[in-house]
């Protein structure tokens, strides 16, 4: 199934030819999108007077980190790579679906949306779409004009979101993929505008305007940032990969996470939905869960047993304490979220270019005090 068209094939082109000329975090520049502006009362973030140790330059350095920030003790450590202004929005991909997740809470809430068991989609409901385990086939890497190729660079997002096939049986397997949160993402389109919400904004893509009205201006962004769409025509925000942010502000998404939803005593998602989408129990758990990605790099730490896989956030279970909590893009975008030591990691970067696994060399740092 590749949907191949003049401007599919071109947009494919587009991105052969000129993809590899901008790092990771700043291809977003070659794609449209909506721009979002900074909040109207933007959070402080209170710096802190630490530096970061030698080793930990050094692995920055090494690995190709444009940002990485710590906020541990209430203040903020923040180092960026020679050449990067702070306030660089850099593209988060998947950290976007765990994103998406919380604007979906906060229609949830307010029934703008399907109920969780609702099916609206052959059949699958929403719980399975959030949870990846409908059934849906995908491709993972991008080989040829494949799944992934498909759901990424395909100009008309709400046409390929449900053009997926149901490869397995629902609700037996997890199987990570973009159709799922593009399906959410149209879904969420479709409630806000049945529902008669309107953007109150200078921005009128509803899914946008949602996001940004409803999480990120509440949440006290400070930097412009932006959402990628899929093409100038249609203009529907890559819901799966599209959100572009500075490593302060993807702090502060920690912050809202970490404080249950809460900002400055205001709940902006409900705690309720917090706790649910984090929780081990509403996912899927164990090793036998995520045995079909034996042979990828989070293959070895998966077969550990430690990790798991809410409603769109991974986690990290801990010995006797609330899980670490965890959203990852696919170029070694971070942000980590430890309750016991009340701390949020950020790491946006170009690639991966670590053999470990960076969520445990994080949590692993904050426990010895490195971080």
């Amino acid at each position: 199934m590749t949907l191949a068209g003049p401007a599919y094939l071109a947009r494919v082109l587009l991105y052969l030819l000129k993809g590899r000329s901008r790092g990771a975090s700043d291809e977003h520049q070659l794609f449209d999108a909506v721009e979002l502006p900074a909040s109207h009362r933007p959070l402080v973030l209170p710096r802190s007077g630490r530096t970061l140790s030698a080793d930990w330059n050094q692995r920055l350095t090494e690995t190709k980190t444009r940002a990485f920030r710590v906020w541990r003790d209430r203040e903020l450590t923040a180092w960026d790579a020679p050449g990067d202004a702070p306030e660089r929005a850099g593209r988060l991909y998947s950290i976007t679906k765990s994103v998406l997740s919380l604007a979906w809470g906060v229609a949830d809430a307010e029934g703008r949306v399907p109920p969780l068991d609702e099916p609206v989609y052959r059949g699958l409901t929403v719980r399975a779409l959030l949870r990846m385990d409908s059934g849906l086939g995908f491709d993972e890497g991008f080989n040829n004009l494949n799944r992934q190729v498909l759901t990424y660079l395909h100009p008309n997002a709400r046409g390929t979101a449900f053009r997926g096939t149901l490869d397995n049986p629902v609700g037996k397997d997890f199987h990570y993929n973009d159709f799922h949160s593009l399906a959410l993402g149209v879904l969420l389109e479709r409630g806000l505008q049945s529902s008669g919400w309107t953007p109150r904004s200078s921005i009128t893509e509803p899914v946008a305007a949602w996001v940004w009205e409803r999480v990120l201006e509440p949440m006290g962004m400070a930097h412009p940032g932006r959402f990628v769409v899929d093409s100038h025509r249609r203009r529907f925000p890559k819901t799966e990969s599209g959100l572009c942010l500075a490593a302060d502000d993807v702090v502060r998404l920690g912050l809202l996470t970490l404080n249950k939803g809460r900002v400055n005593g205001v709940q902006v998602v409900p705690e309720a939905w917090i706790n649910a989408s984090t929780d081990p129990a509403n996912g899927w758990s164990g090793a036998e869960s995520f045995t079909r990605y034996g042979g990828l790099a989070w293959g070895p730490w998966l077969a550990t047993g430690r990790g798991f896989y809410g409603w769109h956030w991974w986690g990290r279970h801990e010995n006797g304490a609330e899980p670490t909590v965890f959203a990852l893009g696919i170029h070694g975008q971070l942000l980590v979220i430890s309750p016991r030591h009340r701390a949020v990691v950020v790491r946006l970067a170009d690639r991966w270019a670590l053999k470990d696994w960076w969520p445990d060399v994080i949590v692993d740092a904050l426990d010895k005090g490195e971080l």
